[in-house]
């Protein structure tokens, strides 16, 4: 058997193959690593579903003809990864699926191009190009699986050395959290980056071992390139939750900020009647104009209606924790009476509660900015 289909059959499983029997080949990976292939080919209904069951590190209970509790569930506790052409979001979206954040953390999204010009190699390493690379690694993947782990795992557990090395494991993954994010950075992206710290400790520990023959300090640079990579593709280090909530109110505006948002003369609390009708309103677009000549601007208020705000913009969320998050990162403004909303005399509705969008974080600087 060539090699390349060696390494495929035996070491990568594809999602397809997996999923008929995904409880047992978890549990025979117990204490190890299960790579997976392609996650397009896993239906997107269920991948979401199929994170977390890995992720949980339990399987499905299942009854018998009876109804009664079959055999006892399976367990593990393992590493996973998976190629894929798309991100867990990306393919989730297919079948109109969001992605959560417990699915998030449990399987981030690291893009597989390394911005060198070699695909997601950062080097060639001597070779002539990147898919003599590829074959090399392959072939040696072939021959070698699973040597080094049997020296670390021998290694490890040598009494008289199990101190040092724990405390080497300790010392590196800490070191890599507090090194690579910063005081604010939320307990997600403090879960995802003891994710990458712990492989950037277990390489320092091989290295020290006298397993991989790198240098100092290869592991850990290798693995915060990784965790760096994430940050760059998630857009930062908040809580993916929050970063949802700004998401869809800037989908929404960017999509619906002119054909669904009634015009507003800014001079007085009337409605533009020389504008189109507007259909299936959110709300109301104040636009208003700053400065004079070539720094002439405009700048867009929007003013949401409470029942598009609960039922058509943030469906199926937590109302309150969206407007707790919104007032925190000052999208929306605080009403006078401390609430989420405020009071304001509406063309045509009189005065009514609304939520005043005053600024969208990525969205154009023209195009929502306090009035």
């Amino acid at each position: 058997m060539p090699e390349a289909r060696l390494v495929r059959a035996f070491f990568v499983f594809g999602f397809r193959r997996f999923l008929n029997v995904s409880n047992s080949i978890a549990a025979a990976h117990y204490d190890s690593l299960l790579v997976l292939d392609e996650n397009g080919m896993c239906d997107p209904r269920i991948i979401g579903e199929t994170v977390y069951m890995l992720g949980n590190g339990t399987g499905k209970a299942r009854a018998n003809d009876r109804g009664q509790a079959g055999r006892q569930v399976q367990e593990w506790r393992l590493l996973f990864l998976s190629t894929g052409e798309k991100t867990l979001a990306q393919h989730m979206a297919e079948a109109n699926k969001e992605l959560k954040a417990g699915m998030e953390v449990r399987m981030l999204a690291v893009p597989a191009d390394a911005s060198k010009g070699l695909g997601m190699f950062d080097t060639l390493s001597g070779f002539e190009d990147a898919a003599a690379l590829s074959d090399a690694l392959k072939a040696r993947v072939a021959k070698y699986y699973g040597t080094p782990l049997t020296a670390f795992l021998t290694a490890l557990c040598e009494p008289d050395k199990r101190h040092a090395w724990s405390a080497i494991l300790r010392r590196t993954l800490e070191g890599f959290i507090a090194q690579s994010l910063p005081a604010s950075a939320s307990g997600q992206a403090h879960r995802a980056a003891a994710r990458f710290g712990l492989a950037a400790a277990a390489g320092e520990l091989a290295t020290a071992m006298g397993i991989t023959g790198w240098p100092d300090g290869t592991a850990t640079t290798a693995a915060r390139v990784c965790l760096n990579a994430w940050m760059n593709e998630r857009g930062g280090v908040g809580n993916f939750e929050g970063d949802a909530i700004v998401s869809r109110l800037r989908q929404v505006i960017e999509r619906f900020g002119e054909s669904r948002f009634t015009r507003w003369e800014s001079a007085a609390a009337k409605i533009d009647e020389h504008g189109p009708r507007t259909i299936d309103r959110l709300g109301f677009r104040k636009t208003m104009e700053h400065g004079l000549g070539d720094s002439l601007h405009t700048t867009n208020t929007y003013y949401v209606l409470p029942e598009s705000w609960r039922s058509k913009i943030f469906r199926g969320m937590n109302i309150n924790a969206v407007n707790k998050e919104l007032l925190q990162r000052g999208v929306i403004a605080l009403g006078n009476d401390g609430k989420a909303s405020s009071l304001v005399r509406l063309p045509g509705l009189g005065t009514q509660h609304c939520y005043i969008v005053k600024t969208i974080p990525g969205l154009a600087e023209s195009e929502a900015r306090a009035a």
